[in-house]
């Protein structure tokens, strides 16, 4: 009787995790990388918008370090664009390691102390 009932708490661990996958590979990461996008796309506007009042500016010095902050803030929202797409992408094997790692844990409590576990 003690074998199954490890055997159902490892089935259980087993479909959390799968669902856990399937939700962050098909709903969270397209989310994330949408609304990573959206953000970029409001700020690339109101800092091109910002070029008409930088362009006034006097100092020639204070302009164009002003002008390389910007370059820099865009080239950063690109940057930030493709790290949060690949770390989404890859996603999956983190969920997937750490699931290991969780049945691993478990099954060795299972083993070692004996009864426990959901049911």
């Amino acid at each position: 009787m003690m074998n199954k009932r490890g055997q159902a708490v490892l089935y259980i661990y087993f479909f959390i995790a799968a669902i856990i996958i399937v939700v962050i590979a098909a709903v969270l990461a397209p989310m994330g990388v949408l609304f990573n996008s959206e953000m970029y796309e409001a700020g690339e506007d109101i800092m091109l918008k910002s070029q008409d009042s930088i362009a006034d500016i006097d100092n020639v010095a204070v302009r164009e370090q002003i002008n390389a902050s910007i370059q820099a803030g865009l080239d950063a929202g690109v940057n930030n664009i493709e790290v949060n797409a690949a770390i989404f992408q890859y996603s999956w094997v983190i969920v997937i390691l750490l699931t290991g790692l969780i049945v691993f844990m478990q099954s060795r409590k299972l083993i070692e102390v004996g009864a426990g576990g959901f049911i």
